[in-house]
């Protein structure tokens, strides 16, 4: 069994647009929040000839599946052939034969997974490992992936990609995901992963990076193939995890510690179970119920300082307050206490500063309320502590998959910048 190692650099970045200072050909996507599912998209260009797409961002994901029965058609995929290299790779899977006419979805002596592809939602609940649930799935192909180039400050020139792997789903599998979505785009640590196999092709740093915007409006950003500070990894009794985990140690609310059981923030490695990871597949952070009975407590007492009144709480949340009884910031955010996020016993912390990544506006049948954006996440998850979108949005994350290492910023708003300032929009310009 692997040994769990931790490595944390913490950086603070002045202003989004930085140059590039390398030689390696560096990519750039939008990263869209759908405004129902609340999840993340990532905009990108597939097949031959390119089309528009937009993929459910999971940075967990061990590589990305698609929809191959809603009139797949591009004249670039091609099938994972048995005892190929690249089929070596998959996990589960068996040599497969058909009796249909040759598609996407139905080819002789090809690869057919049976473990994969996992939706993101399984991985955020108890997973039993001596009797796993594999999920139904089809071919694997391969096709072409297009991405815009960028120099750190703007995009330039579209590149293929070609030949990324992806797992053969049925239509009904993107529901729950984004609007549009047709695609999940897998970036976790395993080869087969799209940062992974960017930095393959380019022979470019195996890194990438992301920030979410915290706006409707505009996009984030994410970057593939450049060099940063940066992720733990762990190992698990069944198959080594492909997500990311943080040494959490403590959380502060204005700077006083909650008072929980540390213990569940430990990794389990026989099970793949505790510790603290971070998931763009959750809107908001999740909290096993004892960690969230504990921090809605202490959040309480701090929010009463401030005279907030507490309200009628509003689902999924279990903490809100009248609006009318929260102070806002310029820019609409709430006046909340501070969280931080302690790792390596206090040498390295991670703060939410105010409202903006805690904080939750509510505005439906006739409730006006802030509500605290963590969610009791059940007594027995699979992972006691899950970081959400909402929590990361407006921070600048970065993950060093050669050296296991994962860097974060200050939030962006605190330097009078978001991660909407990236300029998109020379993209349909260079497209072919």
């Amino acid at each position: 069994m692997a040994t769990l190692f931790f490595f944390f650099f913490f950086f603070f970045f002045f202003l989004l647009s930085f140059p590039l200072y390398s030689l390696q050909t560096a990519f750039v996507a939008p990263i869209y929040r759908d405004h129902i599912s609340l999840l993340y998209a990532i905009f990108v260009h597939l097949k031959t000839p390119l089309r528009p797409a937009s993929l459910h961002l999971d940075l967990g994901g061990a590589f990305s599946w698609i929809d191959c029965y809603n009139h797949y058609n591009s004249s670039s995929y091609q099938f994972v052939l048995c005892n190929s290299p690249l089929s070596i790779s998959f996990h589960q899977n068996i040599c497969g034969s058909c009796v249909q006419a040759p598609s996407p979805i139905c080819a002789n002596d090809t690869i057919f997974s049976f473990a994969y592809p996992e939706k993101p939602s399984l991985r955020d609940q108890f997973v039993d490992y001596s009797h796993p649930k594999l999920t139904d799935s089809e071919n694997l192909i391969t096709d072409v992936l297009a991405l815009s180039t960028t120099d750190g400050s703007n995009s330039g020139p579209v590149r293929r990609i070609p030949e990324i792997p992806f797992s053969c789903v049925k239509t009904d599998f993107l529901r729950g995901l984004a609007r549009d979505v047709i695609v999940l785009a897998a970036l976790g640590r395993p080869n087969e992963s799209i940062p992974s196999q960017i930095s393959a092709k380019f022979n470019s740093p195996k890194f990438f990076a992301i920030c979410l915007s915290g706006t409707r409006l505009r996009p984030g950003v994410a970057f593939f193939g450049s060099k940063g500070p940066y992720s733990a990894s762990i190992y698990t009794f069944w198959l080594p995890s492909y997500e990311y985990y943080i040494g959490l140690s403590a959380i502060r609310i204005n700077s006083k510690a909650v008072a929980f059981n540390t213990s569940l923030l430990s990794f389990e490695p026989n099970h793949g179970g505790g510790g603290t990871k971070i998931s763009t597949s959750t809107s908001y952070a999740l909290l096993q119920s004892s960690i969230y009975r504990a921090f809605a407590t202490a959040s309480m007492k701090e929010s009463a300082l401030l005279n907030f009144t507490l309200t009628n709480a509003v689902k999924p949340f279990g903490v809100c307050y009248a609006a009318e009884s929260v102070g806002v910031t310029a820019e609409g955010q709430a006046r909340a206490p501070v969280v931080d996020l302690v790792m390596e016993e206090g040498k390295v912390v991670w703060k939410l500063g105010g409202g903006r990544n805690t904080m939750v506006r509510i505005k439906k049948n006739g409730a006006d309320a802030w509500c605290l954006g963590f969610i009791n996440g059940g007594e027995f998850p699979r992972t006691p502590i899950v970081i959400g979108g909402l929590q990361m949005e407006d921070h600048l994350l970065q993950f060093d998959l050669e050296n296991y290492r994962f860097g974060f910023s200050s939030s962006a708003l605190m330097e009078g910048t978001s991660c909407s300032k990236f300029n998109f929009t020379s993209i349909q310009h260079h497209l072919e």
